[in-house]
């Protein structure tokens, strides 16, 4: 396993970092679109156990994963908490998804965080994110200030955002976060063009998801409903080349390849709900970086549409 520094942080990740939504809940693309469901707890903690004696150093949950933090604090014993970075986040929205700003916001926030200790079993994080954090979330300036309050009082090392979008990750830079969690994948290439090299500029380590669509840049796409069509094209074209090589690249290990190509994302966080899907992930990691050529027609690949927001899906 390799090792990369996050911006400006004192903390050097792993290439691949463990995602735990998949740990809480039913999540990603099945055929009847209701997500596929989580592991066991008895699986998630083997899973987890097998991702740090790989080397992975960084565990990256929510309070929205469903269950993912009661999970990883039970599946980590104190003795394997030294080994690991924990990140979890926090969201800016009220009951009806709307922002909340003043006091009721930092109560919330603050809430939220102790709740998330508690069930991750630890007196704080290394890294905590604003979740889904908007440009209307962030305009104001508070949230990210409530942020350093925490960062202050001893619960996280450092504060970050989780993003969409090219103008909220550029807010959550210009207030000083230390981290963002951004999407960047084969077809979504967007932020590469000017967010990249505004965060590699002011120290702001990359955190890299949705390096396989939620699944579309699987098989898995074929599960996705009829009006998908455009995307699942999108994702045969991908298939088709990666298999066409020599040798031919199973398309998940050639999606992460393509991110670990990027000098400045610090670590790309991969969902695995199985032993065999996170082995997968790190012999991509061992194969390193993709063929020059390879690369260079991947990149003829970027798309513009909004199909590639999974968050628009409807499914879980």
């Amino acid at each position: 396993m390799h090792y990369r520094r996050l911006g400006r942080t004192e903390l050097s990740l792993s290439e691949v970092s463990l995602g735990t939504v998949e740990l809480g809940l039913n999540y990603g693309i099945a055929p009847d679109g209701a997500g596929l469901p989580p592991p066991s707890v008895v699986e998630a903690t083997r899973l987890l156990h097998q991702a740090i004696d790989a080397g992975v150093n960084l565990i990256d949950t929510a309070r929205a994963y469903g269950s993912s933090e009661e999970v990883i604090g039970q599946a980590l014993p104190p003795g394997k908490r030294h080994q690991i970075y924990l990140a979890t986040k926090v969201t800016c929205l009220g009951p009806g998804g709307q922002p909340l700003f003043g006091e009721t916001l930092r109560r919330h926030m603050r809430r939220s965080v102790i709740t998330s200790l508690r069930s991750l079993r630890t007196d704080g994080v290394e890294l905590l994110l604003l979740h889904d954090a908007s440009v209307l979330a962030l305009q104001s300036g508070e949230a990210v200030a409530f942020l350093k309050e925490l960062q202050a009082g001893g619960l996280t090392r450092f504060i970050g955002a989780s993003t969409y979008g090219v103008e909220a990750p550029r807010l959550a830079i210009t207030q000083g976060v230390e981290a963002l969690q951004v999407a960047y994948n084969v077809l979504d290439q967007t932020l590469a063009d000017d967010i990249f090299p505004l965060a590699q500029t002011q120290g702001v380590g990359l955190i890299i998801r949705s390096i396989y669509l939620k699944g579309a840049l699987t098989d898995r796409a074929e599960d996705l409903p009829p009006h998908f069509e455009p995307l699942k094209q999108r994702s045969r074209a991908f298939r088709h080349f990666v298999a066409g090589l020599t040798p031919p690249l199973p398309a998940a290990q050639a999606a992460l390849r393509f991110a670990l190509a990027r000098p400045e994302i610090a670590t790309i966080l991969v969902g695995v709900r199985t032993g065999p899907e996170l082995d997968e992930a790190l012999q991509a990691v061992a194969a390193g970086p993709l063929p020059t050529e390879v690369m260079a027609h991947l990149q003829t690949m970027r798309w513009s549409d909004p199909l590639l927001n999974p968050s628009g899906w409807g499914i879980p």
